[in-house]
C-alpha cells in the first residue's frame, strides 16, 4: 500500500533521485526522445471546489503519486510548487513524466504560470494532450491515451485501486485548503493517484512500452501497428496517391460521419414490440472487404454529364465531385430516412427538412463521392444536374499489409471475448480494433494549436496547404480512405433501412430499429461470402464462426419512443428503462426519467436536473483576492485562473419546424390506415 506523506516529507523525492534514467531504444523514437526520462511512474490530481455566489473555483488539495511507495498531499499552490522544485532537482538531469487523468481541468487552473509556445501541444482548443511545466516534468493527458474515464479505465486495467464510487465524495461540498479532509476522503483521493499509476503499469507491461514508446493518445497504438505494417508497401505508394490541397478540400467537403435519424412517421409516438438489429464491425467490415480509390485522383477536364459519371463508376473509376441538383424531391413521399444532409449541402433553395435532412429543395449544391450519388439517386427525383470539379481514381483493395492488421485485431477480439484472465487482451484489441477508422478520418491538414498569452490561437505561421505538404513526407495513410470508411458504411446501413422498409423506425451508424420481422439472411449470406472470401472471420471460444458485416439481432424493445436523433429511450423486456439522448448521462436518465414518470413521461418540455451534467465557466483573468469568510474565520483567497463546473439541466426538446413535421407525418398516416 502506497504510504501517504506530506508534501514536505523527504522520502518521495529520495525516491525519484533513486529511480534510474530511462535508456533509449535505439532507432528514431519520435520527436520526444530527445530528454532522457527517470524510470518512474508518476501521476498528479488536484480536487477543486466550486464557489457558487461568484462562479470560481478554487484548489483546496492535491495528491502527487511517485510509483506505488508515495502519495503526497499538498493543500495549496506555492506547496506544489516547492514539491515540484524538489522532484525535478532529484530528477536532474532527467525529465520526471507525470500523468494527469484530463490534464485540460488541471491546465485551466495553470494560467499563472508563463507558458511558452513549445511547452503545450494541444489537439484542439483547451483539449490539452502535453504540457512541459518547469522545463522538466512533463506532463501527460492519461485521459486521451486511454480514451476512458478514470473508473473506466482502472477497473478494465484490473488494478488493486481502482476509482471509488463517486457518491463516496460530495463534490456539492464547499471544502477549502484548511478544510480538514476525512480518512474516507483522503482514501479516493488517493485511488485517484495511485489507481492511474498501477493501470499505466499493467498497460505497459502488457504492451512492452516505457515511457519513451508509450502512446499518448488512444489510436497511437493502432498508428504504431498500422505504420510499421505499412512499410512493406513503400512509402512511394502513399506519396503518390496523396491528394491535392484542391482535392482535399474537396474531401473535407464529402466527408461525413454515420447515419443517425428517425423515420418521422414513428418519431413522438410510443411503438410496441420494436426490434433491432447490429451491423457487426461496421467499419473493419467495409476496411477489410470494399473497394477504395488506391491511385491519385485526376481532374476530369471537361464538363461530365450523369451518364459520363455513372460510365466512369461501371469501369472501376471512384468518382469525388461537387454537385448542382435542381428539382430535388423524395422519390417516395413515404420514405423515413432522407439521405441528403443539410449541414452538408449548400444555396439550398427553398428547402424542406426533416430533422436536419433534405425532403424537397428547389436547389442545392453539395459535394459527393460516388457512393453518396448512388444513394441519393435511389432516393430522390431530381429534374436537373450538373457536375463540376469532378475527380476520379482507380478502384481497388486497401494494401493487404493495413488490412490484415484490422482483421488481427478482429480475430484476437473475438477469440479472447469473455476468457477468463483475458480481459486486458480482449480490450485491447478490441479497441484497437475501433480505432483503425478513426485514424483514417484524423484531418491531415490541421493547422497546429498554439496556447500563447494566456489565449488558444491557431499557429500564425501555418497554413492548411502547409500543413498537408508537410504531412506527405511522413504519411503511411490517405485521407481519402477515411472518407470513403464513412460512405461505404452509410451504403451498408441503407441497404438495412431499405429492407425494414416503411417499418423503419430510428438508425444509428450500424444499427437499424424497426418494426415487424426482417429476413436478414440473404443479406448476411452476401457478407459472410465476403468475409470468407477476404479471411475477415474469426471463430469464439466456443468455436462458433463470427463475420464481419452481417447484421445481427439485438434484444427487442417492448416500447420504444424517439423525438429525432440521439433522443431515445425504451424499456426493455424485462421493463427496465433505457435511454440515449446526447448530453444526458445513460444511467442518471433512465432513473430520472422514471422518477418522471417512465417512458410516458419522454416527450418535449420534460427537463434533466440531475442527469443534465455540468457545464464549464472558464475564468482565464481570474487573478486577485477573494474575501472567504468560514467558520468565523475571514481570510483572503488568493485566485488563480480557474475553470468552475456547475449542474446544468438538459431540457428535451424539438424546434417548432420538427414538432409540424410530425404532426403534418402522423395525420397522414392515419389517413392511410383509414384507406
Amino acid at each position: 500500500m502506497s504510504t501517504i506523506v506530506d508534501w514536505d516529507d523527504p522520502r518521495p523525492i529520495e525516491a525519484i533521485r533513486a529511480a534510474p534514467i530511462l535508456k533509449r531504444r535505439r532507432g528514431n523514437q519520435g520527436g520526444r526522445t530527445k530528454y532522457r526520462y527517470r524510470d518512474i511512474l508518476t501521476a498528479w490530481d488536484t480536487e477543486t471546489t466550486r464557489l457558487a455566489w461568484c462562479e470560481q473555483s478554487i484548489m483546496y488539495v492535491w495528491a502527487y503519486q511517485i510509483g506505488t511507495d508515495y502519495t503526497v498531499i499538498g493543500r495549496t499552490w506555492p506547496q506544489w510548487i516547492d514539491f515540484c522544485r524538489r522532484a525535478i532537482e532529484a530528477a536532474a538531469p532527467a525529465r520526471l513524466v507525470t500523468w494527469v487523468h484530463n490534464l485540460s481541468y488541471e491546465f485551466a487552473f495553470l494560467g499563472w504560470y508563463p507558458w511558452r509556445d513549445e511547452d503545450v501541444f494541444a489537439v484542439d482548443r483547451r483539449k490539452v494532450l502535453r504540457a512541459v511545466i518547469f522545463d522538466a516534468i512533463e506532463l501527460r493527458c492519461s485521459y486521451l491515451h486511454s480514451n476512458m474515464s478514470l473508473a473506466e479505465y482502472t477497473a478494465k486495467m484490473g488494478v488493486e485501486h481502482g476509482k471509488l464510487s463517486g457518491e463516496e465524495f460530495d463534490y456539492s461540498k464547499i471544502r477549502y485548503p484548511w478544510t480538514r479532509i476525512t480518512d474516507r476522503e483522503l482514501a479516493y483521493i488517493q485511488n485517484d493517484v495511485l489507481g492511474l499509476v498501477e493501470a499505466l503499469a499493467v498497460e505497459m507491461a502488457h504492451d512492452g512500452d516505457n515511457l519513451y514508446s508509450v502512446p499518448l493518445t488512444s489510436t497511437g497504438y493502432v498508428r504504431r501497428d498500422c505504420k510499421k505494417a505499412m512499410r512493406t508497401t513503400g512509402r512511394d505508394y502513399v506519396r503518390g496517391i496523396y491528394p491535392s490541397f484542391d482535392v482535399y478540400v474537396e474531401l473535407r467537403e464529402a466527408f461525413r460521419g454515420g447515419n443517425t435519424h428517425s423515420n418521422r412517421f414513428y418519431a413522438g409516438l410510443i411503438l410496441h414490440d420494436v426490434h433491432s438489429a447490429d451491423r457487426s464491425s461496421s467499419y473493419p467490415d467495409v476496411i477489410c472487404n470494399c473497394l477504395f480509390p488506391v491511385s491519385p485522383f485526376v481532374s476530369v477536364p471537361y464538363e461530365v454529364t450523369l451518364d459520363d459519371i455513372l460510365r466512369m463508376v461501371r469501369r472501376g473509376r471512384a468518382i469525388l465531385t461537387r454537385v448542382q441538383l435542381e428539382g430535388v424531391r423524395l422519390h417516395d413521399p413515404l420514405w423515413g430516412s432522407p439521405y441528403l444532409a443539410r449541414d452538408k449541402c449548400r444555396h439550398i433553395v427553398n428547402g424542406e427538412y426533416d430533422n436536419g435532412r433534405i425532403l424537397q429543395a428547389d436547389s442545392l449544391q453539395t459535394t459527393v463521392t460516388d457512393v453518396d450519388l448512388q444513394i441519393i439517386l435511389q432516393e430522390y427525383d431530381i429534374d436537373g444536374i450538373a457536375f463540376y470539379d469532378t475527380y476520379h481514381a482507380r478502384y481497388g483493395r486497401l494494401p493487404s499489409a493495413l488490412t490484415d492488421v484490422v482483421r488481427d485485431y478482429y480475430r484476437r477480439k473475438t477469440a479472447l471475448k469473455g476468457v477468463e484472465g483475458q480481459d486486458i487482451y480482449y480490450l485491447k484489441s478490441k479497441n484497437k480494433l475501433n480505432a483503425c477508422y478513426g485514424m483514417m478520418a484524423q484531418d491531415i491538414a490541421k493547422v497546429l494549436i498554439l496556447y500563447a498569452g494566456g489565449r488558444w490561437i491557431d499557429d500564425p505561421n501555418q497554413t492548411k496547404q502547409q500543413v498537408l505538404e508537410a504531412g506527405a513526407k511522413r504519411a503511411f495513410l490517405v485521407y481519402q480512405w477515411g472518407v470513403w470508411v464513412t460512405a461505404l458504411s452509410r451504403l451498408r446501413l441503407e441497404e438495412g433501412i431499405r429492407l425494414a422498409g416503411h417499418n423503419f423506425v430510428y438508425a444509428d451508424t450500424d444499427s437499424v430499429k424497426y418494426l415487424g420481422e426482417i429476413d436478414w439472411s440473404a443479406y448476411n449470406r452476401q457478407r459472410m461470402r465476403d468475409s470468407i472470401e477476404t479471411g475477415s472471420c474469426a471463430d469464439d471460444p466456443a468455436g462458433h464462426t463470427h463475420y464481419m458485416g452481417v447484421f445481427e439481432q439485438e434484444d427487442d424493445m417492448r416500447r420504444f419512443k424517439t423525438l429525432g436523433a440521439k433522443k431515445y429511450a425504451y424499456e426493455d423486456e424485462a421493463g427496465r428503462l433505457h435511454i440515449t439522448v446526447a448530453g444526458v448521462s445513460k444511467k442518471l436518465g433512465a432513473a430520472e426519467l422514471a422518477e418522471l414518470g417512465g417512458l410516458d413521461a419522454f416527450e418535449e418540455g420534460v427537463v434533466f436536473r440531475k442527469a443534465g451534467g455540468t457545464e464549464a465557466i472558464y475564468n482565464d483573468d481570474a487573478h486577485g483576492d477573494l474575501i472567504v469568510r468560514d467558520r468565523g474565520m475571514t481570510v483572503k483567497l488568493r485566485l488563480t485562473p480557474n475553470v468552475t463546473l456547475r449542474p446544468s439541466t438538459y431540457t428535451l426538446g424539438i424546434t417548432g419546424e420538427y414538432d409540424r413535421l410530425l404532426r403534418y407525418s402522423h395525420e397522414l398516416l392515419k389517413t392511410l390506415d383509414s384507406d
